[in-house]
């Protein structure tokens, strides 16, 4: 890497060690809370899935069409989401 590289303003030594601060930031957000929660829904949806298989095959099957329910839903809000924050950096 030559050393003319970082006398660019993005490549400063400053805006190098922010972006990493940030970067180490979001990982350890990403990987802290979010992360729990993912594994924690999911073992829980796993569970309420054999619970409701063993007691009955009828209750397993309303269980696995709600899921798929929440599913869309999910997937709905996140799309949703996306064009808030796609609107809101347009304006920014």
């Amino acid at each position: 890497m030559e050393v003319g590289w970082f006398d660019e303003p993005e490549h400063s030594i400053g805006s190098l060690g922010v972006r990493l601060s940030a970067d180490a930031a979001t990982l350890r957000a990403l990987v802290g809370h979010a992360l729990s929660k993912i594994v924690q829904s999911i073992v829980s949806a796993i569970a309420g899935l054999v619970i409701a298989f063993i007691a009955s095959w009828q209750l397993a099957l309303i269980v696995l069409a709600l899921f798929l329910l929440i599913g869309i839903d999910g997937y709905i809000q996140v799309k949703f989401m996306k064009g808030f924050s796609a609107d809101a950096k347009a304006y920014a």
